[in-house]
Protein backbone atom coordinates (compact mmCIF):
# COMPACT_ATOMS: atom_id res chain seq x y z
CA UNK A 1 0.00 0.00 0.00
CA UNK A 2 2.40 2.69 0.82
CA UNK A 3 5.11 2.04 -2.35
CA UNK A 4 5.75 5.04 -4.23
CA UNK A 5 4.59 4.54 -7.51
CA UNK A 6 8.26 4.49 -9.21
CA UNK A 7 9.22 1.86 -6.68
CA UNK A 8 6.04 -0.35 -7.65
CA UNK A 9 6.68 0.03 -11.48
CA UNK A 10 10.11 -0.63 -11.12
CA UNK A 11 9.85 -4.05 -9.45
CA UNK A 12 6.82 -5.09 -11.63
CA UNK A 13 9.41 -4.69 -14.66
CA UNK A 14 11.73 -6.33 -13.36
CA UNK A 15 9.83 -9.37 -12.19
CA UNK A 16 8.31 -9.23 -15.79
CA UNK A 17 4.65 -9.43 -13.56
CA UNK A 18 5.69 -12.51 -12.23
CA UNK A 19 5.33 -14.23 -9.47
CA UNK A 20 8.63 -14.33 -7.89
CA UNK A 21 7.72 -17.12 -5.76
CA UNK A 22 5.33 -19.88 -7.92
CA UNK A 23 7.02 -18.06 -11.27
CA UNK A 24 3.76 -17.87 -12.99
CA UNK A 25 2.70 -14.56 -15.30
CA UNK A 26 0.05 -12.97 -13.13
CA UNK A 27 -0.20 -9.97 -15.23
CA UNK A 28 -2.24 -7.77 -13.06
CA UNK A 29 -3.43 -11.01 -10.48
CA UNK A 30 0.11 -9.78 -8.85
CA UNK A 31 0.75 -7.33 -6.06
CA UNK A 32 3.64 -5.55 -4.42
CA UNK A 33 4.42 -7.10 -1.40
CA UNK A 34 6.78 -6.04 1.54
CA UNK A 35 9.13 -7.90 2.65
CA UNK A 36 9.65 -7.08 5.87
CA UNK A 37 6.54 -5.99 7.30
CA UNK A 38 5.73 -1.85 7.57
CA UNK A 39 4.15 -3.19 11.61
CA UNK A 40 8.51 -4.36 12.00
CA UNK A 41 9.86 -1.64 10.68
CA UNK A 42 10.08 -2.50 6.56
CA UNK A 43 10.20 0.14 4.62
CA UNK A 44 8.55 1.20 1.12
CA UNK A 45 11.75 1.05 -1.06
CA UNK A 46 12.61 -1.32 -4.25
CA UNK A 47 14.95 -3.96 -1.38
CA UNK A 48 12.17 -3.92 0.60
CA UNK A 49 9.46 -5.12 -2.54
CA UNK A 50 8.50 -8.20 -4.08
CA UNK A 51 6.05 -9.18 -6.67
CA UNK A 52 3.55 -11.69 -5.74
CA UNK A 53 0.66 -13.27 -7.27
CA UNK A 54 -2.55 -13.45 -4.20
CA UNK A 55 -2.07 -16.76 -3.42
CA UNK A 56 1.55 -16.42 -2.66
CA UNK A 57 0.93 -13.25 -0.90
CA UNK A 58 -1.53 -14.70 1.40
CA UNK A 59 1.97 -17.30 2.09
CA UNK A 60 3.85 -14.44 3.30
CA UNK A 61 1.50 -12.96 5.52
CA UNK A 62 2.25 -12.41 9.29
CA UNK A 63 5.26 -14.96 9.34
CA UNK A 64 6.58 -14.88 13.15
CA UNK A 65 9.78 -15.37 13.79
CA UNK A 66 9.09 -16.48 17.75
CA UNK A 67 6.61 -19.24 16.12
CA UNK A 68 7.44 -20.05 12.68
CA UNK A 69 5.07 -23.03 12.00
CA UNK A 70 2.79 -23.60 9.13
CA UNK A 71 4.41 -22.74 5.45
CA UNK A 72 4.90 -18.54 6.06
CA UNK A 73 7.87 -17.60 4.01
CA UNK A 74 9.99 -15.06 6.31
CA UNK A 75 11.70 -12.14 4.76
CA UNK A 76 14.96 -14.37 4.23
CA UNK A 77 13.29 -16.48 1.82
CA UNK A 78 11.37 -13.99 0.22
CA UNK A 79 14.72 -11.97 -0.47
CA UNK A 80 15.91 -15.38 -1.68
CA UNK A 81 13.36 -15.85 -4.32
CA UNK A 82 13.06 -12.12 -5.17
CA UNK A 83 16.97 -12.72 -6.19
CA UNK A 84 16.43 -15.81 -8.04
CA UNK A 85 13.31 -15.02 -10.01
CA UNK A 86 15.09 -11.26 -11.17
CA UNK A 87 18.03 -12.95 -12.18
CA UNK A 88 15.99 -15.57 -14.57
CA UNK A 89 14.36 -12.73 -15.90
CA UNK A 90 17.19 -10.39 -16.78
CA UNK A 91 19.23 -13.42 -17.95
CA UNK A 92 16.50 -15.18 -20.12
CA UNK A 93 14.87 -11.97 -21.53
CA UNK A 94 11.48 -12.63 -19.79
CA UNK A 95 8.89 -10.62 -20.60
CA UNK A 96 5.64 -9.14 -19.98
CA UNK A 97 2.90 -8.22 -22.16
CA UNK A 98 3.68 -6.52 -25.06
CA UNK A 99 1.01 -3.80 -24.37
CA UNK A 100 1.21 -2.17 -21.44
CA UNK A 101 -1.42 -1.98 -19.25
CA UNK A 102 -3.71 1.38 -19.50
CA UNK A 103 -5.18 1.33 -15.96
CA UNK A 104 -3.96 -0.50 -12.37
CA UNK A 105 -7.05 -2.12 -10.42
CA UNK A 106 -7.87 -3.03 -7.42
CA UNK A 107 -10.26 -3.40 -4.69
CA UNK A 108 -11.74 -1.81 -1.61
CA UNK A 109 -13.91 -1.93 1.00
CA UNK A 110 -15.04 1.21 3.12
CA UNK A 111 -16.13 -0.34 6.60
CA UNK A 112 -16.73 3.23 8.27
CA UNK A 113 -20.44 4.77 8.05
CA UNK A 114 -19.70 8.16 8.28
CA UNK A 115 -16.98 8.26 5.47
CA UNK A 116 -20.35 6.56 3.67
CA UNK A 117 -22.00 9.60 4.74
CA UNK A 118 -19.31 11.68 2.74
CA UNK A 119 -18.67 9.56 -0.14
CA UNK A 120 -22.82 9.63 -0.68
CA UNK A 121 -22.43 13.63 -0.74
CA UNK A 122 -19.38 13.41 -3.04
CA UNK A 123 -16.86 14.16 -0.41
CA UNK A 124 -14.02 12.11 -1.36
CA UNK A 125 -11.36 13.87 0.30
CA UNK A 126 -10.14 10.85 2.18
CA UNK A 127 -10.34 8.56 -0.29
CA UNK A 128 -6.84 7.01 -0.08
CA UNK A 129 -6.80 7.38 -3.87
CA UNK A 130 -5.02 10.43 -6.16
CA UNK A 131 -7.83 12.54 -8.28
CA UNK A 132 -10.90 10.08 -7.36
CA UNK A 133 -13.85 10.07 -9.52
CA UNK A 134 -17.08 8.86 -8.21
CA UNK A 135 -19.43 7.14 -10.89
CA UNK A 136 -22.87 7.40 -9.26
CA UNK A 137 -24.96 4.10 -10.04
CA UNK A 138 -27.92 1.99 -8.09
CA UNK A 139 -25.30 0.94 -5.68
CA UNK A 140 -24.80 4.65 -4.59
CA UNK A 141 -28.66 4.99 -4.63
CA UNK A 142 -29.15 2.24 -2.36
CA UNK A 143 -25.98 3.59 0.12
CA UNK A 144 -28.35 6.88 0.24
CA UNK A 145 -31.61 4.89 1.06
CA UNK A 146 -29.65 3.84 3.83
CA UNK A 147 -28.66 6.98 5.34
CA UNK A 148 -31.84 8.67 4.45
CA UNK A 149 -34.01 6.43 7.24
CA UNK A 150 -31.10 6.69 9.51
CA UNK A 151 -31.50 9.40 12.30
CA UNK A 152 -27.57 10.72 12.74
CA UNK A 153 -23.93 11.38 10.94
CA UNK A 154 -22.61 8.11 12.84
CA UNK A 155 -23.75 4.51 13.19
CA UNK A 156 -22.32 1.92 15.94
CA UNK A 157 -24.49 -0.75 14.94
CA UNK A 158 -25.32 -2.12 18.05
CA UNK A 159 -27.70 -0.23 20.76
CA UNK A 160 -28.42 -0.89 25.09
CA UNK A 161 -30.67 -3.41 25.96
CA UNK A 162 -32.10 -3.87 29.60
CA UNK A 163 -29.89 -4.88 32.07
CA UNK A 164 -30.89 -7.67 34.46
CA UNK A 165 -29.59 -8.38 38.10
CA UNK A 166 -27.74 -12.08 36.89
CA UNK A 167 -27.04 -14.85 34.25
CA UNK A 168 -28.98 -16.47 36.29
CA UNK A 169 -32.49 -14.73 36.47
CA UNK A 170 -31.82 -13.79 32.39
CA UNK A 171 -31.93 -17.24 31.48
CA UNK A 172 -34.96 -17.68 33.38
CA UNK A 173 -36.54 -15.00 31.83
CA UNK A 174 -34.73 -15.91 28.26
CA UNK A 175 -34.40 -19.95 28.17
CA UNK A 176 -33.79 -20.09 24.32
CA UNK A 177 -30.60 -17.90 25.14
CA UNK A 178 -27.13 -19.98 24.72
CA UNK A 179 -24.47 -19.13 27.03
CA UNK A 180 -21.00 -20.43 28.15
CA UNK A 181 -19.67 -23.03 26.99
CA UNK A 182 -22.22 -23.31 24.58
CA UNK A 183 -21.49 -19.85 22.68
CA UNK A 184 -19.44 -20.75 19.68
CA UNK A 185 -15.72 -18.87 18.88
CA UNK A 186 -17.42 -15.97 17.58
CA UNK A 187 -18.99 -14.30 20.80
CA UNK A 188 -15.51 -14.94 23.52
CA UNK A 189 -16.49 -11.39 25.21
CA UNK A 190 -20.63 -11.97 25.74
CA UNK A 191 -21.51 -14.40 28.45
CA UNK A 192 -25.02 -14.90 27.14
CA UNK A 193 -26.41 -14.61 23.16
CA UNK A 194 -29.70 -14.59 22.07
CA UNK A 195 -32.16 -13.80 18.63
CA UNK A 196 -34.46 -10.80 19.34
CA UNK A 197 -38.17 -10.53 19.00
CA UNK A 198 -39.72 -8.67 16.67
CA UNK A 199 -40.99 -6.76 18.27
CA UNK A 200 -38.14 -5.59 20.66
CA UNK A 201 -36.70 -5.00 16.80
CA UNK A 202 -39.72 -2.89 16.21
CA UNK A 203 -39.05 -0.70 19.29
CA UNK A 204 -35.67 -0.05 17.67
CA UNK A 205 -36.04 0.58 14.47
CA UNK A 206 -36.30 4.59 14.50
CA UNK A 207 -32.47 4.62 15.75
CA UNK A 208 -31.33 2.76 12.89
CA UNK A 209 -31.92 3.08 9.09
CA UNK A 210 -30.85 -0.16 7.84
CA UNK A 211 -32.73 -1.70 10.80
CA UNK A 212 -35.97 0.36 9.64
CA UNK A 213 -35.06 -1.12 5.84
CA UNK A 214 -34.95 -4.95 7.36
CA UNK A 215 -37.69 -5.16 9.24
CA UNK A 216 -39.35 -3.40 6.62
CA UNK A 217 -38.27 -6.23 4.05
CA UNK A 218 -40.11 -8.72 6.36
CA UNK A 219 -37.09 -10.75 6.95
CA UNK A 220 -36.44 -13.18 9.62
CA UNK A 221 -35.50 -11.56 12.67
CA UNK A 222 -32.45 -14.08 13.28
CA UNK A 223 -30.80 -12.61 9.87
CA UNK A 224 -31.19 -8.86 11.16
CA UNK A 225 -30.13 -8.77 14.82
CA UNK A 226 -28.40 -10.97 17.81
CA UNK A 227 -28.65 -10.17 21.72
CA UNK A 228 -25.54 -9.96 23.19
CA UNK A 229 -25.25 -10.20 26.93
CA UNK A 230 -21.93 -9.74 29.28
CA UNK A 231 -21.17 -8.97 32.93
CA UNK A 232 -20.21 -4.88 32.79
CA UNK A 233 -18.07 -4.59 36.15
CA UNK A 234 -16.53 -1.47 34.81
CA UNK A 235 -20.24 0.10 35.36
CA UNK A 236 -20.74 -1.92 38.33
CA UNK A 237 -24.10 -3.62 36.72
CA UNK A 238 -25.33 -7.34 36.39
CA UNK A 239 -25.56 -8.63 32.96
CA UNK A 240 -26.29 -5.35 30.37
CA UNK A 241 -28.05 -6.36 27.27
CA UNK A 242 -26.54 -5.32 23.95
CA UNK A 243 -28.73 -5.36 20.58
CA UNK A 244 -26.26 -6.44 17.80
CA UNK A 245 -26.90 -5.26 14.21
CA UNK A 246 -25.53 -5.66 10.71
CA UNK A 247 -22.53 -3.22 10.22
CA UNK A 248 -22.73 -1.60 6.85
CA UNK A 249 -19.77 -1.79 3.88
CA UNK A 250 -19.28 -0.50 0.58
CA UNK A 251 -16.85 -2.00 -1.77
CA UNK A 252 -15.34 -0.46 -4.71
CA UNK A 253 -13.16 -1.20 -7.53
CA UNK A 254 -10.77 1.50 -8.28
CA UNK A 255 -9.79 2.15 -11.94
CA UNK A 256 -6.27 4.77 -11.80
CA UNK A 257 -5.09 5.70 -15.64
CA UNK A 258 -1.67 4.67 -15.95
CA UNK A 259 -0.94 5.55 -19.34
CA UNK A 260 0.27 9.73 -20.17
CA UNK A 261 -2.83 10.39 -22.09
CA UNK A 262 -6.50 10.18 -21.04
CA UNK A 263 -8.32 7.22 -21.98
CA UNK A 264 -12.19 6.58 -22.30
CA UNK A 265 -13.65 4.02 -20.57
CA UNK A 266 -16.21 2.34 -22.27
CA UNK A 267 -17.98 -0.40 -19.58
CA UNK A 268 -17.17 -3.34 -17.18
CA UNK A 269 -17.64 -6.88 -17.96
CA UNK A 270 -19.38 -8.60 -15.96
CA UNK A 271 -22.29 -9.70 -13.91
CA UNK A 272 -25.15 -7.62 -11.98
CA UNK A 273 -27.49 -8.87 -9.78
CA UNK A 274 -30.50 -6.79 -8.60
CA UNK A 275 -32.90 -7.24 -6.29
CA UNK A 276 -35.97 -4.81 -5.87
CA UNK A 277 -36.18 -1.94 -3.73
CA UNK A 278 -36.35 -3.23 -0.22
CA UNK A 279 -34.46 -6.65 -0.93
CA UNK A 280 -31.78 -7.99 0.80
CA UNK A 281 -30.30 -11.19 -1.37
CA UNK A 282 -27.46 -13.04 -0.97
CA UNK A 283 -23.27 -12.24 -1.60
CA UNK A 284 -22.27 -13.48 -5.07
CA UNK A 285 -19.19 -13.72 -6.43
CA UNK A 286 -20.08 -16.26 -9.58
CA UNK A 287 -19.31 -13.85 -12.36
CA UNK A 288 -19.69 -17.30 -15.40
CA UNK A 289 -22.12 -14.95 -18.31
CA UNK A 290 -20.67 -11.22 -17.93
CA UNK A 291 -22.35 -9.10 -20.23
CA UNK A 292 -21.54 -5.31 -20.86
CA UNK A 293 -22.18 -2.62 -18.13
CA UNK A 294 -21.90 1.02 -19.48
CA UNK A 295 -20.07 3.59 -17.93
CA UNK A 296 -19.84 7.32 -18.47
CA UNK A 297 -17.89 7.72 -21.63
CA UNK A 298 -16.14 10.60 -20.23
CA UNK A 299 -12.17 10.85 -20.92
CA UNK A 300 -9.99 9.48 -17.36
CA UNK A 301 -7.00 11.89 -17.27
CA UNK A 302 -3.75 10.47 -16.48
CA UNK A 303 -3.26 9.28 -12.77
CA UNK A 304 -7.01 9.82 -12.32
CA UNK A 305 -8.96 7.42 -10.34
CA UNK A 306 -12.43 6.09 -11.14
CA UNK A 307 -13.90 4.59 -8.71
CA UNK A 308 -16.73 2.15 -9.06
CA UNK A 309 -19.11 1.43 -6.50
CA UNK A 310 -19.79 -2.64 -6.79
CA UNK A 311 -22.53 -3.49 -3.51
CA UNK A 312 -23.60 -2.51 -0.32
CA UNK A 313 -22.44 -5.45 1.95
CA UNK A 314 -23.77 -6.31 5.45
CA UNK A 315 -21.17 -8.87 7.10
CA UNK A 316 -22.25 -11.02 9.81
CA UNK A 317 -22.91 -9.88 13.52
CA UNK A 318 -19.41 -11.30 14.15
CA UNK A 319 -16.23 -10.34 12.83
CA UNK A 320 -14.48 -12.91 10.92
CA UNK A 321 -10.68 -14.03 11.18
CA UNK A 322 -8.07 -11.85 9.36
CA UNK A 323 -4.29 -11.37 8.01
CA UNK A 324 -3.20 -7.97 7.49
CA UNK A 325 -0.23 -6.89 5.27
CA UNK A 326 0.18 -3.58 5.63
CA UNK A 327 -1.55 -0.40 7.16
CA UNK A 328 -1.42 3.07 7.21
CA UNK A 329 -2.97 5.68 9.20
CA UNK A 330 -4.11 8.92 8.85
CA UNK A 331 -4.27 10.95 11.98
CA UNK A 332 -6.49 13.68 10.08
CA UNK A 333 -9.64 14.93 12.09
CA UNK A 334 -10.12 11.09 12.77
CA UNK A 335 -7.55 7.83 12.86
CA UNK A 336 -8.43 6.63 9.60
CA UNK A 337 -6.82 2.73 9.21
CA UNK A 338 -5.91 1.86 5.13
CA UNK A 339 -5.48 -2.07 5.23
CA UNK A 340 -4.14 -4.69 3.09
CA UNK A 341 -5.48 -7.42 4.38
CA UNK A 342 -7.60 -11.21 3.50
CA UNK A 343 -10.40 -12.62 5.51
CA UNK A 344 -10.10 -16.39 5.98
CA UNK A 345 -13.14 -17.29 4.70
CA UNK A 346 -14.71 -20.04 2.32
CA UNK A 347 -18.33 -19.53 3.29
CA UNK A 348 -20.32 -16.78 2.72
CA UNK A 349 -23.28 -17.45 3.04
CA UNK A 350 -23.95 -15.47 6.34
CA UNK A 351 -23.09 -12.42 3.74
CA UNK A 352 -25.96 -10.54 2.59
CA UNK A 353 -26.15 -7.76 -0.03
CA UNK A 354 -28.39 -4.66 -0.18
CA UNK A 355 -30.13 -3.78 -3.68
CA UNK A 356 -27.28 -4.41 -6.70
CA UNK A 357 -24.60 -6.00 -7.04
CA UNK A 358 -22.01 -5.56 -9.51
CA UNK A 359 -19.39 -9.09 -9.68
CA UNK A 360 -16.08 -7.56 -12.31
CA UNK A 361 -14.54 -9.45 -14.99
CA UNK A 362 -12.73 -7.25 -17.48
CA UNK A 363 -12.38 -3.31 -18.30
CA UNK A 364 -13.50 -2.52 -21.71
CA UNK A 365 -12.12 0.95 -23.02
CA UNK A 366 -12.07 3.21 -26.00
CA UNK A 367 -8.27 3.89 -27.49
CA UNK A 368 -7.53 5.35 -31.07
CA UNK A 369 -11.21 4.64 -32.37
CA UNK A 370 -10.92 0.92 -30.88
CA UNK A 371 -12.58 -1.13 -27.97
CA UNK A 372 -10.01 -2.57 -26.19
CA UNK A 373 -10.01 -4.65 -22.56
CA UNK A 374 -8.04 -5.40 -19.55
CA UNK A 375 -8.87 -8.19 -17.77
CA UNK A 376 -9.84 -7.13 -13.93
CA UNK A 377 -9.07 -10.47 -10.85
CA UNK A 378 -11.89 -11.36 -8.69
CA UNK A 379 -12.84 -9.43 -6.21
CA UNK A 380 -13.61 -11.49 -2.65
CA UNK A 381 -12.74 -10.70 0.81
CA UNK A 382 -9.63 -12.70 0.77
CA UNK A 383 -7.15 -9.83 -0.47
CA UNK A 384 -8.18 -6.42 -0.85
CA UNK A 385 -7.65 -3.01 0.36
CA UNK A 386 -10.30 -1.85 3.65
CA UNK A 387 -11.22 1.58 4.90
CA UNK A 388 -11.95 2.40 8.53
CA UNK A 389 -12.40 4.82 11.14
CA UNK A 390 -11.18 3.75 14.54
CA UNK A 391 -13.22 5.29 18.13
CA UNK A 392 -11.45 4.31 21.03
CA UNK A 393 -12.99 1.79 23.21
CA UNK A 394 -11.05 1.88 26.90
CA UNK A 395 -12.51 -0.24 29.90
CA UNK A 396 -9.97 -2.27 32.12
CA UNK A 397 -7.18 -5.12 30.87
CA UNK A 398 -8.04 -8.42 29.80
CA UNK A 399 -7.15 -12.04 31.03
CA UNK A 400 -6.59 -15.19 29.11
CA UNK A 401 -5.90 -18.64 29.85
CA UNK A 402 -3.76 -20.69 28.35
CA UNK A 403 -3.93 -24.86 28.13
CA UNK A 404 -4.76 -26.46 24.86
CA UNK A 405 -5.20 -23.21 23.24
CA UNK A 406 -5.29 -19.74 24.62
CA UNK A 407 -9.27 -18.83 25.76
CA UNK A 408 -10.54 -15.68 26.91
CA UNK A 409 -11.56 -15.80 30.29
CA UNK A 410 -12.32 -11.96 31.93
CA UNK A 411 -12.12 -8.47 32.16
CA UNK A 412 -10.31 -7.62 35.28
CA UNK A 413 -9.79 -4.51 37.79
CA UNK A 414 -12.65 -3.49 36.38
CA UNK A 415 -13.58 -1.57 39.06
CA UNK A 416 -9.79 0.66 39.52
CA UNK A 417 -10.69 3.37 36.59
CA UNK A 418 -8.12 5.67 37.58
CA UNK A 419 -8.12 4.39 41.74
CA UNK A 420 -5.83 1.27 43.15
CA UNK A 421 -7.90 -1.76 43.86
CA UNK A 422 -7.28 -5.42 43.88
CA UNK A 423 -8.25 -8.24 42.59
CA UNK A 424 -8.10 -12.26 43.29
CA UNK A 425 -8.45 -14.83 40.74
CA UNK A 426 -8.34 -19.10 41.40
CA UNK A 427 -7.37 -20.84 38.25
CA UNK A 428 -9.58 -22.96 36.79
CA UNK A 429 -8.57 -26.80 35.50
CA UNK A 430 -6.44 -27.56 32.78
CA UNK A 431 -4.46 -23.87 32.75
CA UNK A 432 -0.55 -23.71 32.17
CA UNK A 433 -0.24 -20.13 31.94
CA UNK A 434 -2.10 -16.87 31.66
CA UNK A 435 -1.98 -13.80 30.05
CA UNK A 436 -2.61 -10.75 31.24
CA UNK A 437 -3.34 -8.05 28.14
CA UNK A 438 -3.82 -4.57 27.66
CA UNK A 439 -5.72 -4.45 23.87
CA UNK A 440 -7.90 -1.39 24.77
CA UNK A 441 -7.68 2.72 24.81
CA UNK A 442 -5.58 2.90 27.69
CA UNK A 443 -2.97 2.33 30.06
CA UNK A 444 -3.10 -0.52 33.06
CA UNK A 445 -0.58 -0.32 35.93
CA UNK A 446 -0.14 -3.84 37.60
CA UNK A 447 1.25 -2.36 41.38
CA UNK A 448 1.68 -6.12 42.25
CA UNK A 449 1.01 -9.51 40.96
CA UNK A 450 1.34 -12.60 43.33
CA UNK A 451 0.69 -16.20 42.76
CA UNK A 452 -0.47 -18.24 45.90
CA UNK A 453 1.16 -15.70 48.22
CA UNK A 454 4.80 -15.22 46.14
CA UNK A 455 5.39 -11.47 44.07
CA UNK A 456 6.47 -12.53 40.62
CA UNK A 457 5.39 -8.75 39.52
CA UNK A 458 5.99 -5.47 40.42
CA UNK A 459 5.20 -1.89 38.72
CA UNK A 460 4.50 -3.00 35.55
CA UNK A 461 2.82 -0.60 33.05
CA UNK A 462 1.03 -1.89 30.05
CA UNK A 463 0.00 0.22 26.94
CA UNK A 464 -2.25 -0.84 24.14
CA UNK A 465 -1.72 -3.95 22.28
CA UNK A 466 1.43 -4.93 25.43
CA UNK A 467 0.73 -8.34 27.67
CA UNK A 468 2.77 -9.66 30.32
CA UNK A 469 2.94 -13.83 30.75
CA UNK A 470 2.79 -16.61 33.13
CA UNK A 471 3.38 -20.14 33.58
CA UNK A 472 0.89 -21.39 36.47
CA UNK A 473 -0.63 -24.33 38.16
CA UNK A 474 -3.99 -25.20 38.14
CA UNK A 475 -5.80 -24.23 41.03
CA UNK A 476 -3.40 -21.18 41.66
CA UNK A 477 -4.68 -18.30 43.11
CA UNK A 478 -3.57 -15.13 41.66
CA UNK A 479 -3.81 -11.72 43.38
CA UNK A 480 -3.41 -8.43 41.51
CA UNK A 481 -3.46 -4.66 42.52
CA UNK A 482 -3.58 -2.01 40.22
CA UNK A 483 -5.73 0.32 38.02
CA UNK A 484 -6.06 1.51 34.40
CA UNK A 485 -6.29 4.69 32.63
CA UNK A 486 -8.38 5.10 29.80
CA UNK A 487 -6.91 7.44 26.83
CA UNK A 488 -10.36 9.71 26.84
CA UNK A 489 -13.62 10.08 28.86
CA UNK A 490 -16.70 10.05 27.40
CA UNK A 491 -19.48 12.18 28.44
CA UNK A 492 -21.81 9.63 26.49
CA UNK A 493 -21.30 6.21 26.93
CA UNK A 494 -21.74 3.99 24.09
CA UNK A 495 -22.30 0.41 23.54
CA UNK A 496 -19.28 -1.18 23.32
CA UNK A 497 -19.77 -5.21 23.89
CA UNK A 498 -19.37 -5.40 19.93
CA UNK A 499 -16.06 -3.55 19.77
CA UNK A 500 -14.48 -5.50 22.61
CA UNK A 501 -15.71 -8.57 20.89
CA UNK A 502 -13.80 -7.94 17.96
CA UNK A 503 -10.56 -6.56 19.46
CA UNK A 504 -10.74 -9.66 21.77
CA UNK A 505 -11.13 -12.03 18.78
CA UNK A 506 -8.56 -10.36 17.23
CA UNK A 507 -6.07 -11.21 19.92
CA UNK A 508 -7.25 -14.84 20.09
CA UNK A 509 -6.86 -15.35 16.53
CA UNK A 510 -3.30 -13.84 16.76
CA UNK A 511 -2.40 -15.14 19.52
CA UNK A 512 -3.37 -19.23 18.35
CA UNK A 513 -2.25 -19.11 15.10
CA UNK A 514 1.38 -17.72 16.12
Amino acid sequence: MGFPRNVRNEILIDSARHCCICHRYKGVKVEVHHIEPESSGGTNTYDNGIALCFDCHADAGHYNPSHPRGTKFSPAELKKAKENWFHIVKDNNIQQATDPEKFYCRYYLCKNYEQLVEISQGDLSRFPVENPLLIQNEVIDSLRKVIKNHPNSYRYANAWGESLPNKEYYLQLYPDSKSRPEINEWYPYFDVIRTPSKDELEALKKKDGLLYLMLRSDLATEKISRVGSYCDGCEGSGLQEEFIFRKLWCSFLAITNLSDKPVTLDSIAGTKYQNNEVEFGGFNLSNDNPKHISLPKAPVPHNNTVLLPLAIILPPFHSKNRDSWSETYDEHRHTQIVSHEGVNITDYSDYLVYGTQIVTKAINYKIGGHIELQEIHDFDLSNMYTIDRSWECGSCPHLFLSGHEITYCKEILSHCCQKNGKETIRIPENVNSIIIAEIEDEITEINYLKINGKTMLENKTLRKNEYVVFHIASGALIEICGKYIPNKHYRVKVPSGVKRNDIIREFLYSSNTA
